[in-house]
């Protein structure tokens, strides 16, 4: 399938409702479910072929959902390889682990797919449901008024200028749309060097899980990949490489084996090593008139807990629906939301995934009982990992130009038995139809539907769902991306009153 430009004319003009900059997971993804609502978009970008090399590998079940809504959960699948757990293992023999097998989901489980397979599997699917993904063109700069975004971009073959409603930059780390923008991207960089070698191990992987390996001033994560091989990553100490300096296997061999865990992370076959910084950062605004960010383009964290790609795809999901709504003439401020909303998500990300305290616990876990304390403490990560109970008002999101510390103290994290579906609140398990809001409610409770916004499906509550339920309440009006618009009181002559601005949040 060619999806490249380079037969264009230069001065080929282009409409479409979204233009994408970036066909990474991010930005196709955002493309397939604009598709799935029926608008018309565009994704550019500047490689001419998917990035081969394999960076995130993570996809947790939130991000599963999402999948499955597109009809592509199992294709995606069938390219990784299932885990059940993430293992901790000590030099003192002690294993800490974190289970989701009792998430509340289809799909209790995660799955480690390389990149370039997600990539491809969501680019078919776009371009087969008609979007048009254009590559080896460079976007360089955009202009916007009330009406919409003109961009600009080059190929070898010269400049090209394509108009749209709306601009989304998923375009990475180095964003070229955010830095048009002028948006800020302050935080940090971890002071060491991670390590990463992939390739075939000395000793097969465990069936069920993923594992990180503690040793005395440093870790590794071993993921199990496609195929029998594995990728062995992480800080494996505290000393920080020349960003241009090569890595050689004898090095990454000699510092890995310090950890102490010697046959367990050593490989017979090395396909690929390479070394790399860590940032932890949240730009300022998400947001800038008709242009919106997106993915990394938004925000960086750790690889603790395979986070990026999810958050990622969360970002894609919460944008989608808003800009289908606008599309359809909604006045509402949309993207103000999604500013809010998906800032205060990637605080939280960064809270969960900085674990650097919680492993040095590990290390100086010593005794049964701070080895039972550190087990416990563990309560709450299939939860938050797997981004199934994502609330976006736990905690404020930061002033603008605020980054997260990375490794802040030990974060508290809720039990899925205290999730209660509050406005802002994800309903886990529940499968929106495009473009549709959903009420949610009780056995013989079904809402008068002219206090429900148009279109409005209706479901009964089920019984896992009904213990989340705030008190006082019999109903939740769910939004398109899953998230609780409004909750809906016991008392029907107050129902009138809750109606007006619940039509106005579900606008």
């Amino acid at each position: 399938m060619n999806r490249n430009t380079h037969g264009a004319r230069a001065d080929d003009h282009r409409t479409t409702d979204v233009l994408v900059v970036g066909a990474g997971p991010t930005g196709l993804m955002l493309g397939c479910l604009l598709r799935h609502h029926g608008i018309a978009c565009t994704v550019i970008d500047r490689r001419d072929t998917i990035d081969p090399r394999t960076r995130a590998v993570m996809l947790h079940a939130a991000g599963l959902e999402i999948l499955d809504t597109l009809g592509l959960r199992t294709t995606v699948e069938d390219a990784g390889v299932r885990r059940t757990r993430i293992d901790f293992h000590t030099r003192h023999h002690a294993l800490f682990t974190v289970d989701f097998t009792t998430l509340d989901t289809p799909f209790p489980y995660y799955v480690n797919v390389p990149q370039p397979e997600v990539e491809a599997v969501l680019a078919d699917h776009f371009t087969a449901t008609g979007g048009r993904l254009l590559r080896g063109l460079r976007y360089t700069g955009h202009q916007e008024d009330e009406h919409g975004v003109t961009a600009e971009a080059v190929t070898d073959d010269g400049p090209h200028t394509l108009t749209a409603r709306h601009l989304v930059g998923a375009d990475g780390a180095s964003s070229t749309v955010r830095t048009a923008l002028g948006i800020d991207f302050p935080g940090i960089t971890y002071p060491m060097s991670y390590l990463l070698a992939e390739g075939a191990p000395t000793r097969p992987a465990d069936p069920d899980a993923s594992a990180m390996y503690i040793g005395p001033a440093g870790a590794v994560s071993l993921l199990p990949l496609p195929h029998g091989t594995v990728r062995i990553a992480g800080p494996v100490s505290p000393e920080a490489l020349e960003r241009d300096s090569e890595l050689s296997t004898r090095h990454f061999r000699e510092s890995v084996d310090a950890l102490g865990f010697g046959p367990a992370l050593r490989f017979e076959r090395v396909d690929r090593i390479a070394h790399y910084q860590v940032h932890e950062r949240l730009a300022e605004r998400f947001t800038s008139g008709r242009t919106v960010l997106a993915g990394d383009a938004a925000h960086l964290n750790s690889p603790a807990g395979g986070q990026a790609m999810n958050t990622g795809f969360g970002d894609a999901w919460a944008l989608a629906w808003r800009l289908a709504a606008l599309d359809a003439g909604s006045t509402a401020p949309l993207l103000a939301d999604y500013d809010r909303e998906r800032r205060a998500a990637a605080t939280e990300v960064a809270r969960t995934t900085g674990v650097l305290r919680l492993l040095d616990a590990m290390r100086h876990a010593t005794t049964e009982t701070a080895r039972e304390r550190v087990q416990r403490s563990l309560t709450g990560y299939a939860e938050a990992w797997s981004q199934l109970y994502l609330d976006y008002h736990p905690t404020p999101a930061p002033p603008a130009g605020a980054a997260a510390a990375p490794d802040t103290a030990h974060p508290v994290l809720p039990a899925r038995t205290g999730h209660r579906l509050h406005p802002g609140a994800r309903v886990p398990g529940h499968r929106p139809q495009p473009g549709h809001h959903t009420c949610l409610h009780l056995p013989g409770a079904t809402p008068d539907p002219a206090h429900l916004p148009p279109h409005t499906r209706t479901a009964e509550l089920t019984p896992t769902q009904r213990t989340w339920l705030p008190t006082g309440t019999t109903a939740v009006l769910v939004r398109p991306d899953g998230h609780v618009a409004h909750t809906l009181p016991t008392d029907p002559h107050t129902t009138a009153g809750a109606t007006a601005e619940t039509e106005k949040e579900a606008a």
